[in-house]
């Protein structure tokens, strides 16, 4: 059986504050894009087994996919093990949810090949205990999440744009860069009682996107001092046209938002040319999105 595993971008992200549990309260507005990984599932009778075409990404209880087929109830009857292959596309350390993503896939598609008995409720549960973007990429298309990022309501998807990607080559860790936040960290204005945050607004929408990527990503700074090409990408995406551009959950990759073909042309053949890798994605509808992941 094989599953795509797709991307996602920050559209805008705010800290709303630190939890006593050390983990930090968020709101952000995420859009799966088409840019995904693909995973092979493929039934044996006992155990998990994993391997991925990256060797900087783990094979065992450290990657999230083989935790995502550990956290659900073995089935009663054969098959009840599984041997994963992932094909990487995502970068990883990027902020693009390329971990979650898979694991969020491995849930889908080990509910089918192992017949289990879960709900689509029963599921989000299961997701919620593996990673903070997990539950998203249950539902993909445009949504806010809140709490710690497990906390999904969908939006009404926007369209009409394309995504120029660009990875500067410096993994980040989101520990890291969170940490970075926690030791200047001033609580933001909620995206959600933002002027222009007007996300069931009919009419409004072709210019929404745009909103909320000038709204901004609270870890941008902590995360350029870690990688300082991560303002010059920025700062190069709109030159070459982008209508708005920022960086990525905790990064590293920036993405721009186009309306223009040749604006996008342009960009990602001067992204190139720099020696960065660019990736060119279009953002994926709930509807289109729940067809192809299942």
């Amino acid at each position: 059986m094989d599953l795509p595993a797709y991307a996602k971008i920050n559209l805008c992200l705010k800290i709303i504050g630190k939890r006593t549990d050390g983990f930090h309260d968020i709101e952000t507005a995420v859009q799966t894009v088409s840019l995904h990984d693909t995973l092979s599932l493929e039934a044996r009778s006992e155990g998990i087994t994993l391997e991925v075409d990256d060797p900087a990404i783990p094979e065992g209880p450290g990657n999230l996919a083989w935790r995502a087929a550990a956290a659900l109830p073995l089935p009663r009857s054969s098959p009840r093990g599984v041997h994963i292959r992932i094909r990487k596309m995502i970068p990883a350390g990027a902020g693009l949810g390329g971990g979650s993503s898979d694991a969020a896939a491995t849930l889908v598609g080990l509910r089918r090949m192992w017949r289990l008995d879960l709900s689509d409720r029963d599921l989000e549960a299961v997701a919620a205990t593996i990673g903070a973007d997990v539950p998203f990429f249950l539902c993909g298309g445009t949504a806010l999440l809140t709490g710690t990022g497990t906390v999904v309501e969908p939006l009404e998807d926007l369209g009409g744009y394309e995504i120029l990607l660009v990875v500067p080559g410096v993994p980040l860790s989101t520990r890291e860069v969170y940490a970075a936040a926690s030791a200047s960290l001033t609580p933001a204005l909620k995206i959600s009682k933002m002027a222009n945050f007007k996300p069931t607004l009919k009419g409004n929408l072709v210019e929404e996107v745009e909103t909320w990527v000038r709204a901004g990503n609270d870890l941008e700074p902590y995360a350029r001092s870690l990688c300082p090409p991560i303002g010059a990408i920025k700062d190069r995406l709109v030159a070459a046209g982008a209508a708005a551009a920022a960086m990525t959950g905790s990064g590293s990759a920036v993405f721009g938002v186009f309306r223009a073909p040749a604006a996008i042309e342009r960009a990602h053949a001067e992204a190139r040319a720099t020696g960065f890798r660019a990736m060119r994605c279009v953002p994926l509808r709930r509807e289109e999105y729940r067809r192809r992941v299942g």
